[in-house]
């Protein structure tokens, strides 16, 4: 059991003086044969938690002051010895500077009271104050500490009634008879002969001995497991029980609505998985509609525990400041102080939502609506007002006519999202009233986003300190103290070596790492001074972005081979993908191959990074197949819009684009087909129509001509930017093309580039081009 061999190996002193080293079972002690409490005293003896004196005596009628019985309900707990020794460590400073030097012995005791919830941090700074620390115990305090040891702290608090028989429950401090009231009906504690507690009486040995024994013998009977979030690593899924199922295999299938993203998870519980409510063992029959879970996953991600934390209560307070994991508030005009875990989910106004790591002290939040759970626990928080910090560097700046500024900014990460900077944003370059021009391109900059409508407030640029992005090529160590680190770079593509300066940060994910722990393959940011690596933003090679597709550009002029794609995430972020249509990623659409001219707006697309650039596109459509007819059509510079009577004899109304194809008979027609009147059946994704089926219309042009975009070479297709319209036009090839420069020259498909400007001859199938003779000019 846990629990013996921590206790057996944890330090004694104050508590007894040491006994000749003999096996605990085979202890005896004369002064207690006839005592009451003697088996008692016997059982914690072989556990460790008492020892006897020099002279072979118990002395169980000896008195215990608060700081003995603490270190003991500290060891009731049950930590492994690894856990236990790492909480000391954590907690030294801070319980050396509630101490100041005194108790010393007690210290790895004491800071296990703090992380576990026996006592906090102002409680004990008040024994130590009052020097009640060192003088005698009362049963009625120990039994606050025990409760609490017993991890049923909360439960107590929780307590509304709490009726007891013992005579003299009058002398019971208010505070405390929630506490006894749990040790009274689980059997803890007693009333003597007399039917009377003794709330103020001194705890002695023997009568510490006998509620411990009780105690630990409760928490195993009911299987009460301690989970300590910093001090677990195990992965999880959390949130609300919307229903449990469990099948003739005892396969229990529970469906839980995420806790802030409201998203629906399920997960399939083997038979048998441990289950516990309010920390004790129970059964999946506790699994019920409406309480909070926790869901703990093994190294494979399979479940292997189930952690029920019953009702959460929600709660809206003013933000007073932020500390750390520590958020003090102003509830109902009391001063509160609630806690973050590593189970704690985080959203940063209604947008951004994480876990701690995202929370900045410096961004102004005026008020949170948090969660508990009835443990007490922190199960969500959300910060609202203020604005979240978004680091990058400026990859594309263009003015609007309305005095506005689109920027592209490329992450830490290496994923490019846009921003749109309001002409009254304030702009900062290098710290200096200024504002933003392309010569700033490749720059680092500092966005301030509101966190409740996403509009940037501010925009700090800076010219000076240098940065370089790239994925890690190696690492190597000279010495104890100079490490240097192989990256390759992301805009070059070449190698460099970066010695480390002294000090360096390292993050992985914006948590703080050791260098030791960088890997191969990682994209990161490094942040140079006197071209030593001064601080590391670590984030993996390879990572994926979900969305819709929202906009697809093919450049011109210079940049005639490249394309951009806008895929708008489901919180609103837009991110931006640049690609060189000569050395395309490879593009899907479910199982089949195809290509970037296929994509079609209000598509669904995967887009997984690698190295920083695009790697794979995978896309389906999200949209819902609609019927209907067509009302009235309406044709601008922006776009296309049809009103349509549907089905159902509501009217909406769609809009289209040049990305909107229209289909008849299994072939692709022209727009101007659509006639007020035909009934049609739409692909729609919102307002947005990507496909229309009609059934009649075609166009008989001859010949077209434009520059080329994009070489489709599996296809045998090519996208052209039309002369006559700006508008892009699929040209379809056979093996009957015939190809020649303008001077008469035979040349091949393969001869074909983007950027060519060409003229075909040929005819219009719907709204694709089949060409019979390409002229290329030179």
């Amino acid at each position: 059991m846990k629990r013996k061999q921590f206790l057996a190996c944890m330090l004694a002193a104050a508590l007894t003086l040491t006994l000749a080293a003999l096996p605990a079972s085979a202890v005896t002690f004369p002064d207690i044969s006839s005592h009451w409490a003697k088996s008692y005293i016997e059982k914690m003896t072989e556990a460790g938690m008492f020892k006897g004196y020099d002279d072979g005596t118990f002395r169980p009628d000896n008195q215990l002051t608060a700081s003995e019985a603490l270190a003991l309900c500290a060891r009731t707990v049950g930590l492994n010895d690894d856990t236990a020794s790492q909480i000391a460590s954590d907690r030294k400073d801070e319980v050396d500077g509630i101490l100041n030097g005194s108790q010393s012995w007690f210290y790895s005791e004491f800071a296990i009271c703090l992380e576990t919830g026996i006592i906090s941090d102002t409680e004990l700074k008040s024994l130590v104050q009052t020097g009640t620390l060192t003088q005698p115990i009362t049963k009625e305090e120990l039994s606050r500490y025990l409760v609490r040891a017993m991890q049923l702290g909360p439960m107590a608090d929780h307590l509304t009634s709490y009726g007891m028989s013992f005579t003299d429950t009058a002398s019971i401090s208010q505070s405390d008879r929630p506490y006894v009231y749990l040790l009274n009906i689980y059997g803890i504690v007693q009333g003597d002969t007399d039917n009377a507690f003794g709330p103020k009486g001194d705890v002695t040995r023997a009568i510490m001995a006998t509620m411990l024994s009780r105690a630990i013998a409760f928490m195993d009977e009911r299987g009460i497991s301690v989970d300590l979030p910093e001090y677990t690593d195990y992965k999880f899924k959390q949130g609300i029980i919307t229903s449990a199922d469990t099948g003739s295999s005892g396969i229990t299938v529970l469906t839980l609505k995420g806790d802030l993203s409201g998203e629906t998870m399920t997960v399939s519980l083997p038979s048998g998985v441990a289950v516990y409510e309010n920390n004790m063992s129970a059964t999946t029959s506790a699994l019920t509609e409406g309480k909070h879970v926790r869901v703990c996953l093994n190294s494979s991600e399979e479940p292997y525990a189930v952690r029920l934390d019953g009702t959460l209560t929600s709660y809206t307070a003013d933000l007073n400041d932020i500390d750390g994991n520590n958020v003090s508030v102003t509830l109902n005009g009391t001063s509160e102080q609630i806690t973050m875990n590593r189970f704690t989910q985080v959203q940063l106004g209604s947008k951004t939502i994480g876990d701690r790591s995202i929370v900045d002290d410096s961004a102004d939040y005026t008020s949170v609506v948090y969660q508990l759970d009835e443990q007490d626990n922190l199960v969500t928080i959300r910060f609202l007002g203020g604005t979240v910090k978004q680091p990058g560097f400026l990859s594309d700046i263009t003015n609007n006519s309305n005095g506005s500024t689109t920027v592209l900014v490329r992450m830490f990460d290496g994923i490019t999202r846009q921003y749109t900077i309001p002409a009254d944003a304030s702009v900062l370059v290098d710290n200096m009233a200024g504002s933003l021009s392309t010569a700033q391109e490749d720059k680092y900059v500092l966005l301030r986003i509101s966190n409740e409508d996403g509009t940037v407030t501010s925009v700090n640029v800076d010219t000076d300190t240098d940065y370089v992005q790239g994925t890690v090529s190696g690492k190597t160590y000279q010495n104890t103290t100079s490490y240097s680190l192989t990256m390759k770079d992301w805009s070059t593509g070449k190698t460099h070596t970066y010695t480390l300066a002294s000090g360096a940060r390292v993050y992985y994910n914006g948590t703080a790492i050791r260098f030791s722990a960088v890997e191969k393959g990682w994209f990161l940011t490094a942040q140079l001074s006197s071209g030593k690596v001064d601080c590391l933003n670590c984030y993996p090679g390879e990572t994926t972005v979900e969305g819709t597709l929202t906009a697809r550009t093919f450049g011109t002029g210079d940049d005639s081979n490249l394309v951009m794609i806008q895929v708008t995430g489901s919180n609103g972020t837009v991110y931006s993908f640049q690609m060189d249509l000569t050395d395309m990623p490879t593009i899907k659409r479910g199982s089949s191959t195809s290509s970037i001219d296929r994509l079609r707006l209000g598509d669904s697309l995967e887009v997984t990074l690698d190295d920083g650039e695009v790697d794979i596109i995978t896309a389906s459509f999200s949209g819902t197949t609609v019927k209907g007819t067509i009302q009235r059509i309406t044709q601008e510079s922006g776009g296309n819009s049809l009103d349509i009577l549907l089905t159902d004899g509501s009217q909406v109304t769609y809009s289209m684009d040049s990305l909107t194809t229209v289909t008849q008979n299994g072939k692709e027609v022209s727009f101007d087909t659509l006639k007020p009147g035909y009934t049609i059946s739409m692909q729609v994704s919102g307002d947005y129509i990507s496909e229309i089926t009609v059934q009649q219309g075609t166009d008989d042009s001859t010949t077209i001509d434009g520059t080329v975009v994009y070489i489709n070479t599996s296809d045998k297709t090519i996208l052209l930017r039309s002369s006559s319209n700006d508008t892009l036009v699929t040209i379809n090839v056979t093996s009957s093309t015939n190809y020649m420069e303008w001077n008469g020259t035979k040349i091949y498909f393969s001869s074909l580039a983007a950027g060519d400007w060409i003229q075909i001859n040929g005819s219009y199938s719907g709204t694709e081009f089949n060409a019979s003779l390409i002229l290329r000019h030179s």
